[in-house]
């Protein structure tokens, strides 16, 4: 991810000056697919090369440049994460690899409690898909990297995530593992959404119509000198990144609009924990609850 980062972004500053891929080859005498390769984050960028590319690019910035010399370098790096690359779906370890990096994380949930926020006994229910018995091991392989995902939002370097999510009512319904599972989801759910660096609010099924669709996204970004941000649409099959601006700034319009139809965080908090409290004949009877499902 981080090759990715790299080369995404150099090859958006050699476009904005107006450069060929033959013209930054030439700067570094090699061929032009050495520069292809770099860009598409299939191989990494020595310092040397960069330092001549920063320069080539007008990059003069001591800290910026400071920056891109600290993100190559890091590229080279093993992550926790790599242990589970040849155990598990290339996204699964994608997703990993993109919160390792960013800042920022915002998006939508309408069905159930985001892998960032869930306990471990829901999250295990969450990746059996409602069947019962023991996880198999591509699944336990699934629940640990999905915890370990989660200590992003402490974590002191770099700073800790910053996570703003907007949760449909339907995830805080949707009795996954069973009600006293949901029941102490719920509860986790407050004491996360109640840290510094997390923003939860809830889409009441009384909203007015979802702009994106019934559909769940995530929205990344990257810390600074990087300009990029990356879009993950979640399907039936798996998942889809997205990078180009034409496809990331409809979904930034669509959460700044659900940001502003769903309810405040301290009256998404008190709705959290007003249907945590119901008494389960009362869920089971509200026809929300039904529509929810």
């Amino acid at each position: 991810m981080r090759r990715r980062v790299v080369g995404t972004n150099l090859r958006r500053i050699r476009e904005r000056l107006g450069m060929t891929l033959e013209d930054a080859a030439r700067e570094l005498s090699c061929h032009p697919a050495k520069i292809s390769r770099i860009e598409a984050g299939r191989s990494g960028v020595r310092q040397l090369d960069l330092r001549v590319l920063l320069d080539l690019y007008g990059v003069t910035d001591p800290e910026e440049r400071a920056g891109w010399l600290a993100l190559a370098r890091e590229s080279r790096e093993q992550r926790w994460w790599r242990v589970l690359e040849n155990r598990l779906p290339q996204e699964f370890v994608d997703l990993a690899g993109l919160e390792d990096e960013i800042t920022m994380c915002r998006g939508f949930q309408p069905g159930i409690v985001p892998g960032l926020f869930q306990t471990e006994e829901y999250a295990a229910a969450v990746i059996r898909e409602g069947r019962t018995g023991v996880l198999n091991p591509v699944q336990q392989d699934k629940l640990h990297l999905r915890l370990e995902r989660q200590k992003a939002l402490a974590r002191d370097r770099p700073a800790p995530l910053d996570v703003w999510m907007i949760l449909g009512e339907a995830a805080l319904r949707q009795q996954l593992g069973g009600e006293e599972v949901l029941r102490r989801q719920l509860s986790h759910l407050v004491e996360v959404a109640r840290l510094p660096n997390v923003t939860v609010q809830v889409l009441p099924f009384t909203s007015s119509a979802v702009p994106s669709g019934p559909y769940p996204f995530l929205l990344y970004s990257f810390p600074s000198p990087i300009d990029l941000e990356v879009a993950l649409l979640e399907n039936f099959t798996g998942h889809t990144y997205l990078e180009a601006r034409e496809d990331t700034e409809p979904l930034r319009a669509a959460f700044d609009h659900l940001r502003a139809c769903a309810l405040s965080p301290l009256d998404s908090e008190a709705m959290i924990l007003r249907i945590r409290d119901e008494p389960a004949a009362s869920r089971e009877r509200s026809p929300h609850a039904r529509a929810g499902q």
